[in-house]
């Protein structure tokens, strides 16, 4: 798992849950470029992916993102929050130019 520090490393100018997302996807993709996993019979695909695309059809640029996170089957019965069973992808830093303002 890529440990953070929610106090020190996530910037301050994140505020919102978009910003958030935005960041969490460019980080994780970032310290994870290659690592794919099985997602199907036959089918892998990076554990995460994050671009920004311009899309022509409203003229504006889009973040997209996507992750594949192993979750433990006590997620099933555990009661706890969902995210709280996310598996860890790797674990690798996170490169300071994300944790700088």
């Amino acid at each position: 798992m890529s440990v953070i520090n929610i106090a020190t490393q996530i910037p301050s100018q994140i505020d919102t849950l978009e910003k958030l997302a935005v960041w969490c996807g460019l980080a994780l993709a970032n310290v994870n470029p290659s690592l794919t996993a099985i997602e199907g019979v036959g089918y892998t695909e990076r554990v995460s992916q994050a671009g920004i695309f311009y899309v022509q059809a409203d003229n504006k640029y889009r973040a997209l993102i996507r992750h594949s996170i192993q979750m433990s089957p006590d997620y099933l019965a555990g009661g706890s929050k969902l995210w709280t069973y996310a598996q860890e992808l790797s674990n690798t830093a996170i490169p300071t130019i994300f944790t700088g303002n």
